[in-house]
């Protein structure tokens, strides 16, 4: 299967795909139009108990100068271009189909880590094929009726199926955090995958604080797509399906861990 690689800037005039032994073809930027989500707000512990209180090594300190974030930001992106996304799909049992590196200022993601609102960081975005006992992305699968809920969260990676026929899942990988669901059905369906960081003492996987929210996409029968950003911080992270529907967007499942 040919792996296509693309490199895009979200708030930019133009980008460009490189689709491997094609050359280049110029695109225009990806923009994420996700409308306003509904549905019920899940319960779980507060905000405010056992949200991260400082950044991992590596990472700035929370309102260090912008030209430390600017270095920090441009090397992380030198790193996610240089990754070998194919190994980095096939450690999980699966087949990459595209990859996609998108420059992009996100202000949610920005505040989390204490960062200037207009840094500028990256996402990565992937579409692979999970097929059999990788269809999870060599994870354990919780089934259910598609509400994540324990007594406690768990750590490392889950999985769990989703109101919506899918698997979505939250893990961590070559410190990245990363959000993907399998849809199962017929036909397709349109969303976004978002990203929230929760308590470490919650009891199930609320929406908390936005930290990463994935452009609207369209999945077909059996297809797997996956949003990343760099890791930051320890904390909870819970991760929703949103669906496109006529008046907007609803909530079609979750899952969540302490990463």
């Amino acid at each position: 299967m040919r792996t296509r690689l693309s490199r895009t800037v979200a708030a930019g005039v133009g980008a460009t795909v490189l689709a491997l032994g094609t050359g280049l073809v110029a695109t225009a930027p990806a923009m994420a139009d996700i409308g306003e989500p509904i549905g019920t707000i899940g319960e779980g512990s507060s905000d405010g108990e056992n949200l991260p209180d400082g950044n991992l090594p590596g990472v700035p300190e929370p309102g260090s100068a912008a030209d430390e974030w600017v270095a920090w930001a441009a090397a992380e992106r030198a790193e996610a271009e240089a990754t070998d996304w194919e190994a980095d799909s096939a450690a999980r049992g699966c087949e990459l189909v595209e990859v996609s590196i998108v420059d992009e200022v996100d202000a949610a993601y920005n505040e989390a880590m204490g960062a200037p609102a207009d840094l500028a960081t990256h996402r990565v975005e992937m579409v692979e094929s999970c097929e059999g006992p990788a269809e999870s992305g060599g994870m354990t699968l919780e089934t259910g009726d598609g509400t994540a809920s324990t007594t406690a969260i768990g750590s490392g990676s889950d999985c769990d199926s989703t109101k919506g026929p899918g698997t979505i899942c939250i893990y961590k990988s070559s410190g990245r955090i990363y959000s993907s669901w399998k849809y199962r059905g017929s036909g397709s369906v349109s969303g976004f995958l978002r990203i929230y960081q929760i308590s470490t003492s919650a009891s199930s996987c609320y929406r908390g604080s936005t930290w990463l929210t994935g452009p609207s996409r369209t999945w077909s029968s059996g297809m797997t797509r996956s949003i990343s950003k760099t890791r930051t911080t320890y904390s909870g992270y819970s991760a929703h399906i949103w669906k496109k529907v006529w008046h907007g967007h609803t909530d079609w499942g979750s899952t969540c861990s302490k990463l």
